[in-house]
């Protein structure tokens, strides 16, 4: 309905992911749903109005189709009015959010849940594996989107889905999910004697699959919700499960939105696993820098052990801190390798004093117990052997 500047848009009812099948609306008469197609008509005519007051009384449905309808109108330019007008529940939630500001009647509901499905079929664990990343990857979605409104991590957020949480007027307010309390007093909300069914300014919701809060009150003249009555309900495959809109014959009815879904439920899992990426990415950098922690502290406090052995500071302060740091086994192996060098140097210079003073020059008369006839060995074979000796322990043969 548009009105000037103002346009106002109906949502009632529960979520449909296609048009309902003409079949079933003459099997079971007319009723209120919000589907791709009625809202595209009712979006089109608000096009162009400067103000657009959305009014909510739906439990949810299909998910994809309301992150479609959420993202649709957050791109209008107009400003727009969320109404809570009795429930937002679900995927009405998520639409709910996409409000400039999100009103709510002291009695109205808003209610977050997480991502339920529905399988009748032999299933492998693969297919479990692929739905619980589908389902993830839907909630984390959803979460952000939560997150936008309210300012609450999403974590905070999807401890809050899991357990289920109804907020009633104020309450929504106070956790940040709407802006403001109108004062009128808005419709009654009433639930069937086995709350199963919930009763809404008129429109009846099948709640079979939530929690009602002990707040709503039960009323024995609602009837539960059957699939043959003239009511809505919250069950896409009841109201389907003899005739289904095949993929193909949606996206020729409505292309655009079909195209607006698939790109949803991309993005939403692109998400997933870049969050995914990040948390793992971020795990395995803070385990290899703890790694690196332990491993040099144990690096230190082994050279540490074993300095006192080694007389050379700056040896030791290059293995610790030096371009090339040392382990201890490193260090004592350069240490050794050091000592060998001067211990050789050593032995090699008192070789060349040797020849230098010319004592292999010099015969002293041989001692009366020598055998004259067995060969004597001079000064300068005598360092050969040792120095020879000394590198063969030392794991080495000397040159010449």
């Amino acid at each position: 309905m548009v009105d000037g500047d103002t346009a106002e848009i109906e949502l009632y009812g529960d979520v449909w992911g296609t048009e309902v099948p003409k079949w079933y609306l003459e099997d079971v008469g007319d009723f209120d749903y919000i589907s791709p197609q009625t809202f595209r008509q009712d979006l089109e005519a608000a096009r162009f109005a400067k103000e657009v007051v959305i009014k909510i009384n739906s439990c949810g449905g299909d998910l994809y189709t309301g992150l479609a309808i959420h993202n649709e109108l957050k791109q209008l330019e107009a400003h727009k009015t969320v109404i809570v007008e009795g429930i937002a529940a679900s995927a009405a939630s998520v639409i709910a959010m996409a409000g400039d500001e999100v009103q709510m009647y002291p009695g109205s509901m808003l209610m977050i849940h997480g991502v339920a499905g529905f399988m009748m079929d032999w299933v492998t664990l693969e297919d479990l594996k692929k739905a619980v990343k589908s389902f993830d990857a839907a909630e984390k979605a959803i979460a952000n989107i939560y997150a936008n409104r309210t300012g609450k991590d999403t974590a905070t957020l999807r401890g809050m889905m899991t357990r289920e949480t109804w907020m009633v007027g104020q309450e929504a307010v106070d956790l940040g999910f709407a802006d403001a309390v109108l004062e009128e007093e808005g419709p009654k909300l009433a639930a069937s004697a086995d709350r199963k069914t919930l009763l809404v300014a008129g429109v009846h919701h099948d709640v079979s699959a939530f929690h009602l809060p002990d707040e709503i009150p039960s009323d024995k003249r609602i009837h539960t919700a059957k699939a043959d009555e003239n009511i809505a309900t919250n069950s896409v495959e009841k109201k389907q499960e003899d005739k289904t809109m095949t993929l193909a014959e949606l996206k020729e009815q409505s292309p655009e939105l079909v195209e607006e879904i698939e790109t949803s439920a991309v993005k939403a899992a692109l998400d997933s696993v870049k969050a995914d990426l990040v948390a793992e990415t971020k795990e395995a950098v803070e385990s290899a820098v703890n790694d690196a922690i332990v491993a040099e502290r144990a690096r230190m406090s082994k050279i540490d052990e074993i300095a006192n052995n080694i007389n050379d500071a700056k040896l030791i302060k290059a293995a610790k801190y030096g371009e090339t740091p040392m382990t201890a086994e490193e260090l004592a192996f350069e240490a050794l390798k050091q000592q060998q060098s001067k211990g050789t140097a050593f032995l090699a210079d008192m070789k060349a004093d040797t020849e230098d003073s010319k004592v292999n020059d010099v015969n002293g008369a041989p001692n009366a117990g020598v055998d004259e006839d067995v060969p004597q060995e001079s000064l300068e074979e005598i360092i050969n052997k040792v120095v020879d000796t000394y590198l063969k322990l030392k794991g080495e043969k000397k040159d010449g």
